[in-house]
């Protein structure tokens, strides 16, 4: 999770209609947390149904080699306060086009099960 640049993030609207997105994310060990800077559709629908699911990925031609997860997990925004530094923080480390930019809330991704295969 931490070493993926990009992650799935699935989401479904008030009516069930459901959403995938890609997103650049970070992660936080310590706190199975993880935080993407979106005010799109997969922010939308996070606000009024606060599941999501996850997945990050390594595709190989060799499908020996496949590797990635999947995680579930329950999602809230943070717009204040230290988690919203610590989220800035990871986020703009990990990512030098964020080091520049405004990010005024996040969505913080706490995990609660993961899958896995080849890792």
């Amino acid at each position: 999770m931490a070493r993926a640049r990009v992650c799935r993030v699935a989401s479904v609207d008030r009516t069930s209609v459901p959403h995938a997105a890609p997103l650049c994310h970070a992660f936080d060990p310590q706190r199975r947390t993880v935080y993407v800077a979106t005010d799109g559709l997969t922010a939308m629908n996070l606000r009024v149904r606060h599941r999501a699911a996850i997945e990050c990925d390594d595709y190989f031609e060799d499908w020996d080699r496949l590797r990635g997860l999947v995680a579930r997990g329950r999602a809230k925004v943070v717009d204040r306060g230290a988690e919203l530094d610590r989220a800035r923080r990871l986020l703009k480390r990990k990512f030098k086009q964020y080091r520049d930019a405004e990010i005024g809330s996040v969505i913080a991704l706490h995990l609660e099960d993961v899958t896995s295969w080849g890792l």
